[in-house]
């Protein structure tokens, strides 16, 4: 049993890592790629919305640094029990980051395109949006919108299954 648990919790150790890592670079290109282009934005509103996401690139990698592991592994000693509870603990820490990843993991770097799309339409005039515009904003509600569900119904549930087959 206690073998089991290990392996369990050596997986989900290696499975965070490995998505912490990939979110703090994304989060790192973000902040690149928005910093440029608030840098070149036509308009002030334009720059602040770029600026927005760009700054949420790091709030991301900060929040994902600092909060995107659970407990610490108990030590090698430990008995089965304080492996299956640190194991416990873990999976709810991760499920209560994917239940709350719309607050600071989307929301951030939305609200930031939303007003740089809005700096667009007062910069063109709004009679003169075209639906290229009204377009790139339905593409990325519809983006933002998936990775919502992804993590708050396909994430979480993937993570309650693994934990309601924690052997008892």
């Amino acid at each position: 049993m206690l073998a089991i648990v290990l392996e369990r919790t050596r997986t989900l150790d290696r499975q965070i890592a490995a998505r912490n890592a990939l979110e703090i670079a994304a989060s790192l290109l973000v902040l690149a790629g928005f910093a440029f282009a608030a840098w070149h934005a036509p308009s002030g509103l334009e720059k602040l919305g770029m600026g927005m996401v760009a700054a949420s690139g790091v709030w991301i990698a900060f929040y994902v640094w600092r909060r995107g592991t659970g407990p610490s592994t108990p030590d090698r000693a430990s008995d089965l029990q304080s492996y299956e509870s640190n194991l416990l603990q873990n999976y709810d820490h991760q499920i209560r980051l994917l239940k709350s990843v719309k607050y600071w993991y989307l929301l951030p770097p939305y609200s930031g395109l939303v007003v740089a799309w809005i700096g667009r339409g007062i910069r063109v005039g709004w009679a003169h949006l075209s639906w290229a515009d009204y377009l790139n904003l339905a593409v990325f509600t519809i983006v933002f919108g998936i990775v919502w569900i992804l993590n708050e119904v396909k994430g979480v549930r993937y993570l309650e299954r693994l934990k309601r087959e924690i052997p008892k």
